[in-house]
């Protein structure tokens, strides 16, 4: 009998650890995740569709309390990330490092985009239509420069959300990067008020920088 029992109490001390392993690799990508995004909203969710199961009831009471030991020990250093990133994040948007665009439906509304080009570059760019979808509208004016550079014997190349190192260390990133004869103009959509100030900012940066000239397209008065 007592061997019976040993040969028991190791099956069983087997089944926690191989338990222990599998809700160790399922709550180690969960806690991952909630670093990446600095939120634990979903914790809770993606553990119970890992880790919960009808069929293994003894398993999913220990990964529960695993998981509710876990949640404990990581929420402060995941909202003290998320207060920190906060304010870097705002901070980087107020001085224009970073827009944020998000799709509109201007199909409809007969918006035509206002530009600078003209007086950075000569090129008479007009009547370029805003869809408010920024990857369309980036396509259909990198199209449009290309028709005229070829037209007047301009070299044309672009690139598209590149990074700017500043002198400060810091990184602007431009949606888009106009480059006419070697010369690099970053180039800006304008949506609103928000997006105007951030260009105001980031266009003297930037001329500080060795950026003479910035390009916008701008559905809002300037």
């Amino acid at each position: 009998m007592n061997g019976i029992r040993i040969v028991l109490l190791g099956v069983g001390i087997l089944i926690l650890i191989i338990n222990l392993f599998i809700n160790s690799g399922n709550l180690f990508k969960i806690v991952s995740y909630c670093f990446q995004t600095n939120s634990i909203n979903q914790y809770w969710t993606l553990f119970f569709k890992s880790s919960v199961s009808g069929r293994a009831v003894i398993s999913s009471i220990l990964g529960f309390i695993l998981a509710l030991l876990i949640f404990i020990a990581i929420t402060p250093f995941v909202l003290i990330r998320k207060s920190i990133n906060g304010k870097k994040t705002s901070s980087i948007l107020e001085e224009g490092l970073l827009f944020q665009y998000q799709d509109l439906n201007l199909e409809n509304k007969d918006l035509h985009y206002t530009s600078n080009i003209n007086q950075v570059t000569g090129l008479q760019l007009e009547n370029i239509k805003a869809t408010g979808k920024i990857r369309i509208d980036a396509l259909i004016l990198i199209s449009e420069v290309d028709k005229l550079c070829k037209t007047h014997n301009k070299e044309f190349k672009y690139s598209v959300m590149e990074k700017i190192i500043l002198n400060d260390k810091k990184e602007a990133l431009a949606p888009i990067i106009l480059n006419l004869d070697g010369k690099k103009m970053p180039t800006y959509f304008i949506f609103n008020e928000t997006h105007k100030s951030q260009f105001s900012k980031i266009r003297n940066t930037l001329y500080n920088n060795g950026y003479k000239n910035c390009i916008y397209f701008s559905t809002i008065r300037m």
